[in-house]
């Protein structure tokens, strides 16, 4: 690429489809529930004429969002019902966020059978992750992710702050389509 002067105007976009647990949570070689460190999957960009090198942009985004990002980085719009939102404004270091929340989802399978009925949907924002689950009663979760990045401290059943349960529950809703 660099031979034949297109080395900076190529795009290089190294990501992860899911990240790993490395003894949090006493888990090894799993991947399908909602803690950050599964969900929080490293997304690095390379394209000199957009991204500064070395810059470390922050945004709550979805791997979703990379087909738009990338068809609006090629000159080309994204069809109007397709997933996810363009990341180039913050790409191109805005702080602009690029969206308020985002869905995490699991449908329960029979690969791990301690997974099994563990089905769950959640939403994250950036500060609160609730994860609800589909098959076990009693069980959902709310994080304060600032207070509390680690997910060790569930304010679930009775210490969630006001409001924020109804807000999240919406939010779950709207991202799944039932919502207003």
């Amino acid at each position: 690429l660099e031979a034949k002067g297109v080395l900076d105007e190529t795009i290089f976009v190294l990501t992860s489809d899911q990240g790993f647990f490395y003894g949090e949570f006493g888990l090894a070689q799993e991947r399908r529930l909602a803690y950050e460190p599964s969900i929080h999957i490293p997304m690095m960009v390379r394209y000199p004429p957009l991204v500064p090198a070395g810059s470390t942009p922050e945004a709550l985004a979805s791997n979703v969002d990379m087909a738009p990002t990338l068809l609006e980085l090629c000159g080309a719009a994204a069809p109007s019902d397709m997933d996810g939102r363009s990341l180039a404004v913050v790409l191109g270091g805005a702080a602009t966020p690029v969206r308020d929340d985002l869905l995490i989802e699991y449908y329960s399978d029979t690969e791990f059978p301690r997974l099994q009925g563990m089905g769950y949907k959640a939403v994250r924002t950036d500060r609160y992750k609730y994860i609800r689950y589909e098959e076990l009663d009693g069980m959902d979760e709310l994080y304060d992710l600032q207070a509390d990045p680690s997910e060790l401290d569930n304010l679930l059943p009775d210490r969630a702050p006001a409001g924020v349960l109804e807000d999240l529950t919406a939010r779950l809703e709207g991202l799944l389509g039932r919502g207003a």
